[in-house]
């Protein structure tokens, strides 16, 4: 009987990648926050947080005033950490120029409106503010509930971030991390398709982008 969940929902996947559910775990997440230039007291948004794992790691490694939006109530609950609020990615529930940084990590293919969610994420971080976003792109969506049957061409994903008003200052390949993926995926009892991992055309990527605009005094 094939397994009706999602991968995200399914324990082969955190056993695979931990907590973070997602190619190369922190990695990206550290990476990301130190070319930011992250500062304890920041406050930070992570869309899609999963079980919380990356709020929990800007809180305990850059002091960051950390919080996160799952539309999964079963992630939440699982998670046990506070500040999480269930929320749709794609329908932000706070005011404007509330953030200073927003994480987005192989959640933006999965949002029912990316285009949406980006202005959301655009909508509520300060002008000067970063968007740190890793997903995995390919040659086209089509539709369908996993990441990578909705990945698109990584230029269509760099138009739609500067569309919202974002300057890319950043764009790395890390598609090593995927095939790692893959690898760890199935000896945890998948077949490496589950996500799209196997597909060769597929790729995964870190940007890093800035909101236009001066930023706060």
């Amino acid at each position: 009987m094939l397994e009706s969940r999602p991968l995200w929902e399914r324990p082969t996947l955190q056993a695979a990648a931990g907590d973070t559910l997602r190619p190369g775990g922190f990695a990206l997440t550290d990476r990301a926050a130190e070319i930011m230039g992250m500062n304890p007291g920041w406050r930070v948004l992570d869309v899609g947080c999963g079980l919380g794992a990356t709020v929990g790691r800007l809180r305990s490694r850059f002091g960051a005033k950390a919080y996160g939006v799952e539309a999964s109530h079963s992630q939440i609950s699982r998670s046990g950490r506070s500040g999480l609020i269930r929320a749709l990615g794609d329908v932000l529930p706070f005011t404007g120029d509330s953030f200073n940084a927003v994480f987005c990590e192989c959640v933006l293919s999965l949002l029912s409106d990316p285009c949406a969610g980006v202005a959301e994420f655009a909508r509520v971080l300060e002008p000067g503010g970063f968007l740190a976003l890793s997903d995995l792109c390919g040659p086209g969506g089509k539709g369908g509930v996993s990441c990578a049957d909705r990945a698109v061409p990584l230029e269509e994903t760099r138009t739609m971030v500067e569309d919202a008003g974002f300057s890319v200052v950043m764009l790395e390949d890390h598609s090593c991390l995927l095939k790692d993926l893959t690898a760890r995926l199935m000896f945890a009892g998948e077949n490496g398709l589950a996500c799209g991992c196997g597909q060769s055309q597929l790729g995964y990527f870190l940007m890093i982008a800035e909101k236009k605009g001066s930023r706060h005094v």
